[in-house]
């Protein structure tokens, strides 16, 4: 099997800028921050997304089917008098009580209503960022259409870029084709007990032309906060292969004197393949340790190797 490639420095990829989608290589994603897993205090929420603006993240990613993220997302940006960030949003999935409910729109008015009310929210005429949320939900036979849609929202100024948040595989067929998505988020597809997406999503998006996004490097709190809770009982979206991976980078990170969480965290940040790290918090003192990982910058490439060799078991 093939390993990932090392970048041993925090260089930032020349096409963030040219496509003006900004200059950093952090995104903060806001499900945490918008109550999507748990209940949070709003006021904490907002207080997180203006300790990211001041310490350099110029990239946010709410959602509809973030809870309150937006609202969160609108009040800051209310109170910011520094240069606007880039701001996406996502159309398709529907608002829910919680992550775990899903429910779809992909009619013509459902997701022209579903960006206005998004603008609404956050204050904005236009978003630099439109993501398709898990768009292998849309029938294949659609996907023409909803694409056209799609573009027809760019046409009309209410977004700069069109982007696939989530998917792989068929997933994407009749959709990466067009040529029409310069941002395509990975989720669960590569990250430290994941290479699934090395070799089956990379190649495919760079021929394609996408920048590659590389969600939730923590995969949903396994490597972070809740390890222990899966390990001991693992939901049904954990598989016992990322269990068990898990349970190696526990050993490798304990050899190397580092918390589980900042070893995945800068594991993610020397991926080759990823242009963008997207962060989640679900409070400050989370968003505090992301950025102190961030700032310890990629790992050594020994510890690097190591986690490789644990995937590889």
């Amino acid at each position: 099997m093939s390993r990932p490639t090392y970048r041993p420095d925090l260089t930032v990829p020349p096409e963030l800028a040219a496509r003006g989608l900004g200059r950093g290589r952090l995104v903060l994603g806001l499900a945490g921050l918008g109550g999507a897993w748990k209940p949070v205090d709003m006021g904490e929420s907002v207080a997180t997304v203006l300790h990211a603006l001041e310490h350099g993240i110029d990239a946010f990613d709410p959602a509809p089917a973030y809870g309150t993220a937006e609202q969160v997302l609108a009040r800051a940006l209310a109170q910011w008098r520094g240069p606007r960030p880039i701001v996406s949003t996502k159309v398709g999935r529907l608002p829910a009580k919680d992550a775990h409910e899903a429910g779809f729109d992909h009619t013509a008015e459902g997701i022209r209503d579903s960006l206005k009310r998004s603008l609404d929210i956050l204050g904005l005429d236009c978003v630099d960022l439109v993501y398709l949320h898990e768009p292998e939900y849309v029938d294949l036979a659609e996907r023409p259409r909803v694409v056209g849609i799609l573009r027809q929202l760019q046409a009309d100024g209410l977004t700069r870029h069109l982007g696939m948040a989530g998917g792989y595989g068929d997933g994407w067929d009749g959709f990466l084709e067009t040529g029409a998505f310069d941002v395509v988020m990975l989720f669960r597809r590569l990250d430290p007990v994941t290479f699934d997406g090395l070799a089956a999503d990379v190649p495919r998006l760079r021929r394609a032309g996408a920048l590659v996004y590389g969600a939730s490097p923590l995969h949903m709190g396994l490597l972070g906060s809740r390890h222990d809770e899966f390990v001991r009982d693992r939901p049904n979206w954990v598989w016992t292969p990322q269990i068990e991976r898990a349970l190696r980078l526990k050993a490798v990170a304990a050899r190397h004197g580092l918390p589980l969480r900042e070893l995945a965290h800068r594991f993610m940040f020397a991926l080759g393949e990823i242009d963008r790290t997207v962060i989640g918090a679900s409070n400050l003192a989370e968003l505090k340790t992301a950025l102190a990982d961030f700032a310890a910058g990629p790992l050594p490439r020994d510890v690097f190797e190591a986690v490789c060799d644990a995937y590889e078991g």
